[in-house]
């Protein structure tokens, strides 16, 4: 599933891993009411597919990762264990129904850039998302009028 927003053609793109279905969609939309283009998957294979996929430049973009944990095939930490020597990996946000210290130190120290735990605040889930990838890119310097 993909939301893309056609009023903001320089949107930044979003990939969305979770596997409850009610879930995603419900956070898909929220990102997508927040200014963001929105792909999605329900397991962690896809996700490293679709991750691999937007870092060699076969597919768009992906300017923010938002994984769930414990997700079929992989789990996100072993998305993120695979991709921890990369560069080039955009900020991810992980969130979990499982979280205990020792995960989001897992989580930390594999390069993620916040752990939520569910149930969350999906306002401050955006608003995270927003701190670490603006919703709209902005192509040129902002300069001072002074």
């Amino acid at each position: 599933m993909s939301y893309r927003n056609p009023d903001i053609q320089k949107g930044a793109t979003v990939l969305l891993a979770e596997d409850n279905d009610e879930l995603r969609e419900l956070l898909a939309f929220c990102f997508y009411q927040a200014g963001y283009n929105v792909t999605s998957c329900n397991n962690g294979i896809s996700l490293l597919e679709r991750l691999q996929a937007g870092i060699e430049g076969d597919s768009t973009p992906i300017e923010l990762v938002v994984t769930d944990i414990r997700m079929p095939g992989l789990t996100g930490l072993e998305v993120l264990e695979s991709y921890f020597d990369q560069p080039e990996l955009p900020p991810i946000i992980c969130i979990t129904a499982f979280g205990d210290r020792q995960t989001h130190e897992q989580a930390l120290r594999l390069r993620a850039k916040a752990v939520f735990d569910k149930p969350f605040d999906i306002d401050l889930l955006v608003q995270s998302a927003k701190q670490l990838c603006p919703p709209v890119k902005n192509n040129h310097a902002t300069r001072s009028l002074t």
